[in-house]
């Protein structure tokens, strides 16, 4: 059994949404400094980095943490789609690949765009995907309750509005697909995965949470 990564660190050069940077680290203890110990304090959104969008972000009666047990994020028959953007909006060229896959029990799907998150010229030109993804999900692939990609959310910053629409078709709240976001998929080959597992960070009340994912290869 071999394991890879398929979330990113975290650091001050973090990209956020929009091109943004927000990941602030103070070290408020520092041994340099005469201090006993090293101690860090991290100032950022819960939607930062590899990170779960959770249904309480668009919903007020949304489910958070708590709404999910252990087993939730253990993923036993991920589906991985390589999908070239037509736009900054995907919908046409995603359904065209999954046309093609049969529902063999799958509980997530993730994409991989390419999408280049150190290329600062791209920073606030990610891409996004339809609101009606959801739906087709939901009705093609019965066991879906996860949806996961490359690039830093399911809005593009070119088309928010949209972008909107997306997340609440997602995270309905009467049954949820919840979203990973900003994910690292570098890997060459990721046919070869065959389990996913999320380790969130636990915050109650909270509609994001920055997370570990590891991908397993037999």
């Amino acid at each position: 059994m071999k394991r890879v990564f398929l979330s990113h660190t975290i650091n001050t050069e973090t990209p956020a949404y929009g091109g943004r940077k927000q990941v602030e680290l103070e070290r408020i203890s520092d041994m340099s400094k005469g201090d006993a110990a090293n101690n860090t304090r991290m100032n950022m959104s819960v939607h930062t980095g590899t990170h779960l969008d959770m249904p309480l972000h668009f919903y007020a009666d949304g489910q958070d943490i708590n709404s999910f047990d252990a087993d939730f994020w253990f993923f036993e028959k991920p589906l991985f789609v390589d999908v070239k953007p037509a736009d900054y909006v995907i919908r046409d060229e995603l359904f065209s690949k999954l046309d093609t896959v049969d529902d063999a029990g799958f509980d997530c799907i993730i994409v991989r765009t390419g999408f280049d998150r150190t290329d600062e010229d791209n920073a606030d030109k990610n891409f996004g995907f339809h609101e009606s993804v959801a739906d087709y999900i939901r009705e093609k692939y019965k066991n879906v309750r996860l949806f996961g990609m490359d690039t830093l959310s399911v809005s593009s910053f070119q088309n928010r509005p949209e972008g909107r629409k997306a997340h609440k078709a997602f995270l309905n709240p009467e049954k949820p697909i919840v979203l990973l976001e900003d994910m690292k998929l570098d890997i060459e080959n990721t046919d070869i995965i065959s389990r996913v597992i999320i380790l969130p960070l636990r915050v109650d009340e909270t509609d994001g949470l920055p997370c570990t994912v590891v991908g397993e290869m037999e």
